[in-house]
């Protein structure tokens, strides 16, 4: 029985060596062609670039011209045929005698260019008839002002037989028949409209005579005056409205040539 022991024991040994040998790692067959080296694949040949358009130099932006404004139509002149139809130059006088011992005087003081217009200036006074005894303001400031179309008149003077502080009192064409309308302030300052006309054109002396009338549109009221070339006004007459009871009756004044003119 002790013999049987160690004899297994033995046999286990030789069974484990020889099951080892057996399970060994496998070693790879030699053989007699050495290994060949891989090919490596050529790379893929890429499209041939296509160069970039080239690029305009970059010029600095233009600054747009500024656009021409639009010139500007020509100022109108003063109408030289309006200019003729008064004094030429300062220190003419002017004296009028009228209605009821009415009478006034004026002297041409300056002329001057404003703008688009002539203005004609003058001063003088109306007679006072009351030896000083009356309290009115017998003064007077008169301009004539030429425009391209126009004679205006202005005028500060309390006793002026004219009734209207600004009007005009002849319009271009200067032709017999042409027409125009007008708004003028009454004395009350009310608004008056006057229908105008040049009623007929003559020659006098070679000098051109002009007649217009002013007609109030909506009542019997009237003016009339006659302009002269080389004097302004030689001749003037107003409708004066009376009372209900009374009758209307004309006033005017006229120039009083002897006394009027330079140097007088």
């Amino acid at each position: 029985m002790k013999l049987r022991f160690p004899f297994i024991i033995a046999v286990t040994l030789v069974m484990a060596l020889i099951v080892t040998s057996c399970t060994g790692p496998v070693q790879p067959e030699e053989t007699n062609n050495p290994p060949q080296p891989t090919e490596t694949p050529e790379p893929a040949q890429q499209p041939e670039s296509t160069p970039e358009p080239e690029q305009p130099e970059s010029t600095p932006e233009s600054t747009p011209e500024p656009a021409e404004e639009p010139t500007p139509p020509p100022a109108p002149e003063p109408d030289a045929r309006l200019q003729a139809l008064l004094p030429d130059k300062e220190g003419y006088k002017w004296v009028y005698n009228g209605f009821a011992e009415y009478g006034h005087d004026a002297v041409l003081e300056k002329i001057e260019r404003k703008e688009e217009q002539i203005v004609y200036s003058a001063k003088g006074e109306v007679f006072d008839m009351s030896d000083g005894e009356s309290d009115r303001d017998f003064s007077l400031s008169v301009s004539f002002i030429v425009t391209s179309d126009s004679l205006i008149q202005e005028k500060k003077a309390e006793m002026m037989l004219d009734l209207f502080d600004k009007m005009v009192l002849i319009q271009t064409p200067l032709k017999e028949g042409h027409s125009w309308t007008q708004t003028v302030k009454g004395s009350e300052g009310e608004d008056i409209v006057l229908e105008c006309t040049i009623e007929s054109v003559e020659d006098e002396d070679g000098a051109k005579v002009y007649t217009v009338s002013y007609q109030d549109k909506n009542g019997p009221y009237y003016e009339k005056r006659i302009l002269k070339e080389g004097i302004g006004v030689v001749g003037y007459t107003r409708l004066y409205i009376t009372e209900p009871e009374y009758e209307n009756y004309e006033i005017t004044y006229w120039l009083y040539e002897e006394a009027s003119g330079y140097d007088k």
